[in-house]
């Protein structure tokens, strides 16, 4: 489905990008940015929510330009993008940045008279395709006694969420991500540079004010919530492609290589724009195995080790079974084919300096004693014990699982951090396990 919803978003893309550039640096916008949506350094394994937000995204700015330039149909383009934007919403609330950069794109473009009118013509009209959405998706949530868990998991806690993160700790974060990034967009970067002076030099002032908004507006998704995960950075491919595209564009006419014929001018900027992708992508298609290939993308994780421990964990429980996981580690759930204990499959919502978290914990340990896991992970996470966050569920999960369950499997890492599943043998005791560092347990609930 991830793959499916690049290659839509690509496809946008190029007539996006068609309405600024000859239709070969569109088609090269669009090809580039498919090529980048597949590096695992920014989307790791998993296909995040990114990937879904870009199409309806990408699709409103188009409605939005369509909008501007017709005459007849401005109130259903208007419409339109507004309900895509709702549509992106709802992927990733992030989307939201997308408004305010669609009204004063319309007032940029719009000509004539009553240039403010016209544009908040359009704003009420997208504001109400944008609702439509809205309403669709809060009444399927009413009509499942879940109106209230919506609104505070799409909006309370995360207004909570995005105020957690110091800004020192902002910086640290986005350093790191940039760093590990730049190894595959470093030289794209440049080329989008150079697109932006070209508008400027080139006095297309609109196109650059647009294509700087929409740089803001997806920066500005990516930074809200501090933590600066390399897959939030996805969000600001189509404006660093299609940039860059229009800046190899303006290269490719430039007087200093005249000489040289135009296919081999544009394979030059072709082969300077996807060569650092290509190293970095390469090994990950041709020479590492699935579990190698993890193990690069997440060299400090034990994820490479997750399907041999979800076996172990479908040995021992059945398969109507719940499993507690203590940890932030749901593929474990997915290879096992077992169903959580608690609604939360990772606990991140349940630690934080929020304002209900206590009360949360408190509900999650009720859940969790109500559902009798017949088996637990025991592998928590870093972040669980940042400052400011209540300890509450911690401690009753020791307890829960000091009373209730025996341990099966231990989780040692060596010290070159290769994992090891230790089996618990009774009064099992060796100088070669003690020296291994515990990072988990599995364990089995007593039987009565």
């Amino acid at each position: 489905m991830g793959l499916l919803f690049s290659a839509a978003s690509a496809c946008a893309l190029f007539f996006l990008s068609l309405r600024f550039m000859k239709q070969f640096w569109a088609m090269f916008s669009s090809v580039l940015f498919a090529f980048l949506s597949t590096d695992p350094l920014v989307e790791g394994t998993a296909a995040n929510t990114e990937l879904f937000m870009l199409f309806p995204l990408i699709l409103s700015q188009i409605a939005l330009l369509f909008a501007v330039s017709e005459n007849r149909r401005k109130i259903p383009l208007a419409i339109l993008a507004g309900a895509l934007t709702g549509m992106a919403m709802a992927f990733k609330q992030v989307a939201i940045f997308n408004w305010p950069l669609l009204f004063f794109s319309y007032w940029l473009f719009v000509a004539g008279p009553q240039r403010l009118s016209k544009t908040l013509y359009f704003a009420w009209w997208s504001a109400v395709g944008g609702a439509a959405i809205w309403c669709f998706i809060g009444t399927y949530f009413f009509l499942r006694h879940g109106l209230n868990d919506l609104i505070y998991h799409v909006f309370t806690h995360n207004l909570e969420y995005i105020r957690t993160t110091p800004w020192s700790v902002r910086l640290k974060y986005c350093s790191a991500t940039l760093k590990a990034i730049s190894r595959s967009q470093l030289v794209i970067w440049g080329f989008s540079a150079v697109g932006f002076v070209a508008l400027c030099m080139t006095k297309r002032v609109k196109i650059f004010v647009f294509l700087a908004g929409l740089m803001i507006t997806s920066l500005a998704g990516v930074s809200v919530s501090g933590y600066f995960f390399p897959h939030y950075f996805q969000q600001l491919l189509p404006v660093i492609c299609l940039t860059a595209a229009l800046g190899a564009g303006e290269l490719e006419g430039a007087s200093f290589w005249k000489a040289t014929s135009v296919w081999n001018r544009r394979a030059i900027l072709g082969v300077a724009l996807t060569v650092l992708p290509f190293i970095v992508i390469d090994p990950f298609l041709f020479l590492y195995s699935p579990k190698e290939a993890v193990r690069e993308i997440y060299p400090r994780d034990i994820f490479a080790e997750m399907p041999d421990l979800a076996k172990r964990m479908a040995q021992i429980t059945r398969p109507n079974e719940r499993v507690f996981v203590f940890g932030a580690e749901p593929e474990l759930l997915f290879y096992a084919r077992r169903v959580s204990a608690t609604r939360y499959i990772f606990l991140f919502p349940l630690y934080g300096p929020y304002s209900d978290a206590r009360a949360r914990q408190i509900e999650t340990a009720d859940e969790i004693s109500a559902n009798k896991p017949a088996a637990a992970l025991y592998l928590p996470d870093e972040f669980f014990f940042s400052a400011g966050s209540e300890q509450y569920f911690t401690r009753w999960s020791q307890t829960y699982l000091l009373h209730n369950f025996h341990a099966d499997t231990y989780l040692k890492v060596d010290q070159s951090n290769i994992v090891h599943f230790i089996p618990c043998v009774p009064n099992q005791s060796s100088q070669a396990l003690d020296e291994l560092r515990l990072l988990g347990i599995l364990a089995v609930r007593n039987s009565k």
